[in-house]
């Protein structure tokens, strides 16, 4: 009796592993594809408009994951160079919701909310600045900020506590 009831538990689990594998997905990559393209011209576009000065556009990342059916986040990271020899870096994600359609086959996504951050600025000409107020562009150095400020300062045992 324990070997029929584990050859249909086996078989129902292999028929179920099987359906599922094999049944139509709900949104194929097409739709990420498009969402994915349309978003990168959409950034590179809006970087552009509000920084004219921007040069050499790049998109370093962009992915989407499905949260739910009618609604899609996307992941996305790129730089680009400004006219002060700085790169900037910059991160973030889109939330994308489905609408209604009129036409049954093409699906329209609304971008409800962008939010970036982690953005990051290297210098291409380094700059030094001494204490007596002068500066010196003459070094060839890059350089990236660095997290310091934000470290937790270490105080002496017993003192300041």
């Amino acid at each position: 009796m324990i070997k029929i009831f584990s050859f249909v538990l086996f078989a129902s689990a292999l028929i179920w592993t099987w359906c599922l594998f094999n049944s139509p997905a709900q949104m194929g990559t097409d739709v990420h594809a498009g969402i994915q393209s349309k978003l990168t011209i959409l950034i590179e576009e809006t970087i552009k408009a509000k920084r004219p000065s921007m040069t050499n556009f790049r998109l370093n990342k962009m992915y989407t994951e499905k949260v739910d059916d009618s609604k899609v986040k996307a992941h996305f990271s790129y730089q680009f160079d400004e006219a002060d020899q700085t790169t900037q870096t910059i991160s973030g994600e889109a939330v994308l919701t489905k609408a209604l359609s009129e036409d049954a086959n093409v699906q329209k996504w609304v971008l409800q909310s962008v939010n970036t951050g982690g953005d990051v600025v290297e210098f291409k000409d380094g700059l030094t600045i001494s204490s007596d107020g002068q500066t010196d562009t003459s070094a060839e150095t890059t350089t990236e900020p660095t997290p310091a400020a934000s470290e937790p300062s270490q105080t002496a045992p017993g003192v300041g506590n």
